[in-house]
């Protein structure tokens, strides 16, 4: 999954997906809170990988403990209707400030859903160091 696509939501929180994005979800999907005020979407496959990912750490592991409960406590299963589209829980559009307007992002393993403006701030913010060549994702 690759690309910027721009949609709005429906009165029913519900979006459409772009349709080179659609066969990755075609055995549902998972959503939750993700870092940066957005929305994480993953394939079933991919959500069980992430899933024993987190679940690696040790229950004595404070972060980690505190990090599966954000994780998995902010999350929701859905499946695509026959249009396409993904319902949006309202909690979940509540936590990340999504309203209307929104930007869905391919980021390879996942999908990622934002509110309009705020994925604009976000992405100004980061333009020059990227452009520039000093956002390093090895660090």
């Amino acid at each position: 999954m690759l690309g910027t696509h721009s949609y709005q939501l429906d009165p029913k929180g519900r979006v459409s997906l772009p349709a080179k994005f659609r066969a990755a979800f075609v055995d549902g999907c998972w959503i939750t809170v993700g870092q940066d005020r957005c929305l994480y979407v993953f394939p079933r496959a991919e959500w069980e990988r992430r899933s024993d990912e987190v679940t690696s750490s040790p229950l004595s592991d404070t972060d980690g403990r505190a990090y599966s409960r954000m994780f998995f406590g902010s999350s929701d299963e859905s499946k695509l209707d026959g249009q396409g589209r993904v319902t949006i829980p309202h909690r979940l559009r509540e936590a990340v400030g999504i309203d209307k307007e929104v930007v869905v992002l391919g980021v390879r393993d996942r999908m990622e859903i934002w509110d309009r403006e705020t994925y604009e701030g976000y992405a100004a913010g980061f333009a020059d160091a990227y452009q520039t060549g000093a956002l390093d994702p090895r660090r």
